[in-house]
């Protein structure tokens, strides 16, 4: 065992840590690679380090979703951008989509006499209409910017010249942001012409932002492209476009686009005055959202309300709900068919993704740098594990379980309450990953070693005490000392008759095979019937009930299992005949009351064993049953025991002895074996009963000597009813004294 645990501590034990913290430490690495979603071709995703950069990404985005919908989930409203939802209420009060432009030119005169600042357009408009509603939406937009505002058309993105213009169209050169090029063009689409607004909204005074958005590798929207570049040239995203309209309101203020130095990344600057704000966007021009929260989290007005607003100048409370705020104007209704799968809800319109874009943007809402995200998971990582390698040593399961949810508990509270609402994308999952896989690295291995110590202490005791007894050893290794405790057992002591003479008709061999069946169906009983087996000795067998566990009506269980020895001999007697063995026959004592159990001896050699004068009770019955010619006798204290449950075995009452070193007299009782001629005569047994109770203890001794002859007539064997006869006609010949009260004293063990 010591060669063992000297394997595992010095090679099995840091070898496995040092793996689990190496695996753990590449798996943020590798997510951290793959910070962008899954930007991969077919080709690369089918290799190894595709699949596994796949994998990391995946798990670590799914956990932070999970998290996400926590971080979230409050009453806090977007200040500055108001949801104008198109639902399915307001297909049924307007009219089915898509709506004649007259109805959105009316929708946008009337946030202009309401005040909003920005209005973005989350649908497409590519078909020209009739040219009076066309001229009167493009008319409304006008309207709107010379009022000082502006209204922001989305449009889509194509990837092929097939269905792309190869050159941006000169009504959104409005919209483009300043800029360097980089040195490789941006993951750059071009403006799909089948997507594009129709000629009368191009040539109005609108800015124009591209509503193309695509998934993570799992399916989810958790990044949003910001900027597209077509002709070294950089065109907003819808969000981005609301924002630059609402944002760009004096001369100081200004957007630009950059590339990042050392990467291929770039960065996008707010620049107000003498303030910068960078946000850093992947060489496709994305950037990871920080979502803000589901639709409740936004300020939502159908659009229906505004458009039947016929209040002169606007309703008072649709002015202090619009004024001075940019209104995304989209659809939530089902047949839209536009729904999102986003960290914050699988079944999310998709004008949510510029709602928390805008809002991000504005709020500042945007991840920090990802190599400080990077270097504080591999720093919290490496708090975790390196608090399991130190708890390790304390050797204490308990102050290894407590500290390891404790340094886990830590870590997940600083990501919740500081860490995520400040930015930082901590790869947590590897990160509380790593901490547990170690502690359970650790708990595995003090498992193995605990159950290969404590199976080479059960093989070794199994052999020589109870399965009962090994286990509360292995549960409480204090037991293993010299000492005992006062505990009430019931007692049994068991013994072959004429053992002498059945060894002496076999050989050596024979009678080792004769006393090992016995013995072990005797002791599968007493284990069976939940008893601890004290000691053979010899052809005798001594054993207990009620320790060292505790068993709640353990005299019931004793008389039950000594019963069942009783009851199990006719079918080792013939297993014995097979073998041309003599037949056996036992007698059985039984006695309940206090003893001292436990292991006595030296500190090196003892035995589990129960101690007392109960014990010297239970042996005398064992003896006494020759004398009565039964084979199961059992005390006044054990039949009290059974309580109720006395009615479960059938007793005959037998004498009331005084044995040898008591001063008192104590009735003792016959369990009757099933095989047993009392078993089949009930009505016999009840005149026995009678006979010995009412008549003989009563002084009848004529009625009481009549009754014994009738049933020695039937059992002429019976030797308890036969020593009642004896004593009977004594007592005709010399009647007792007036003070005798039954008892039989024996002066013999």
């Amino acid at each position: 065992m010591e060669s063992q645990k000297s394997l595992l501590d010095r090679w099995l034990r840091p070898a496995g840590a040092l793996f689990i913290i190496l695996f753990g430490l590449g798996l943020i690495v590798l997510s951290v690679v793959m910070r962008e979603g899954g930007q991969l071709d077919e080709e690369k995703r089918a290799t190894f380090k595709g699949r596994a950069l796949i994998s990391a990404a995946f798990v670590e985005n799914w956990f932070y979703d999970l998290r996400t919908k926590r971080f979230y989930d409050h009453d806090n409203k977007a200040e500055n951008i108001v949801i104008l939802e198109i639902t399915d209420e307001s297909l049924k009060q307007i009219g089915r989509w898509p709506w004649t432009r007259q109805v959105h030119a009316t929708v946008v005169d009337r946030l202009r006499l309401l005040g909003a600042k920005v209005v973005m357009f989350d649908a497409l408009f590519p078909e020209p209409e009739a040219p009076a509603p066309d001229k009167a939406f493009a008319a409304a937009v006008k309207r709107f910017s010379d009022g000082g505002g502006s209204v922001v058309i989305g449009y889509g993105l194509a990837d092929s010249a097939e269905t792309g213009f190869p050159e941006p169209p000169d009504a959104i050169l409005s919209s483009m942001i300043s800029g360097v090029p980089g040195q490789e063009p941006m993951g750059s689409s071009l403006v799909d012409r089948n997507n594009f607004t129709n000629p009368e909204l191009a040539a109005s005074p609108a800015s124009f932002g591209f509503i193309t958005a695509s998934a993570d590798i799992d399916g989810v929207f958790r990044h949003a492209k910001l900027v597209n570049e077509i002709s070294k040239i950089y065109f907003p995203a819808l969000g981005l476009a609301g924002y630059m309209s609402f944002f760009q309101n004096g001369s100081d203020r200004k957007i630009e686009v950059a590339p990042a130095q050392g990467s291929d990344d770039y960065l996008l600057k707010l620049i107000n005055g003498d303030k910068e704000r960078i946000f850093r966007l992947s060489h496709q021009g994305e950037l990871k959202v920080r979502f803000f929260g589901r639709a409740n989290s936004f300020v939502r007005v159908p659009v229906e309300d505004v458009y039947k607003d016929s209040v002169p100048g606007g309703s008072a409370e649709l002015k202090n709900i619009f004024k001075g705020k940019a209104v995304l104007i989209g659809s939530s209704a089902f047949g839209a068919h536009d729904l999102r799968h986003l960290p914050t809800d699988p079944q999310s319109p998709g004008m949510y993704i510029h709602a928390n874009l805008f809002h991000a943007l504005d709020k500042n809402l945007l991840y920090k740098q990802e190599d400080l995200s990077f270097f504080l998971s591999i720093a919290l990582f490496l708090l975790g594990t390196i608090t399991v390698l130190v708890l390790s040593r304390f050797k204490s399961p308990g102050i290894e379980t407590t500290g390891t949810l404790g340094v886990l508990t830590a870590i997940y509270t600083a990501d919740y309450f500081y860490f995520a609402p400040e930015g930082y994308f901590l790869r947590l999952f590897f990160v509380l990953g790593g901490t547990v896989f170690l502690y359970a690295w650790f708990t595995f291995l003090n498992v193995f070693a605990e159950a290969r110590e404590k199976k080479k202490i059960r093989d070794a005791f199994s052999r020589y005490v109870a399965p009962e007894i090994v286990k509360e050893m292995l549960s409480n290794p204090d037991k293993l000392k010299v000492g005992g405790e006062k505990r009430e057992i019931t007692m049994l002591f068991s013994d072959v008759r004429d053992f002498t003479t059945i060894s002496e008709r076999l050989t050596a061999q024979e009678l080792s095979t004769l006393l090992n069946i016995y013995m072990g169906r005797m002791t599968d009983i007493l284990f069976e019937s939940g008893g601890t087996l004290d000691k053979y000795i010899g052809d005798a067998m001594v054993g207990f009930w009620g320790a060292p566990l505790e068993l709640k009506d353990h005299a019931y269980h004793a008389v039950r299992g000594a019963k069942l020895m009783l009851e199990a001999l006719p079918g080792v007697n013939a297993e014995f005949e097979k073998r041309k063995f003599p037949r056996v026959n036992v007698g059985i004592g039984l006695n309940t009351g206090e003893a001292s159990v436990g292991n006595m001896g030296s500190d090196k050699i003892f035995q589990y064993t129960a101690l007392g004068d109960n014990m010297n009770l239970a042996s005398r019955l064992e003896s006494l049953t020759k004398y009565y010619g039964v084979n199961l006798m059992i005390s006044e204290f054990t039949l009290a025991k059974l309580g109720e449950r006395k009615s479960e075995f059938r007793l005959r009452p037998l004498d009331l002895v005084q044995v040898k070193g008591k001063s008192k007299a104590v009735k003792i009782f016959e369990v009757i074996p099933d095989w047993s001629p009392w078993a089949k005569e009930a009505a016999l047994l009840a005149k026995f009963c009678e006979a010995y109770e009412q008549l003989y203890l009563n002084r009848k001794f004529v009625e009481a000597k009549a009754a014994f002859e009738a049933i020695l007539h039937q059992l002429p064997e019976d030797k308890t009813t036969l020593k009642l006869l004896h004593s009977t006609e004594e007592f005709l010949a010399t009647p007792p004294p007036a003070e005798w009260d039954g008892v039989t004293i024996f002066t013999s063990k």
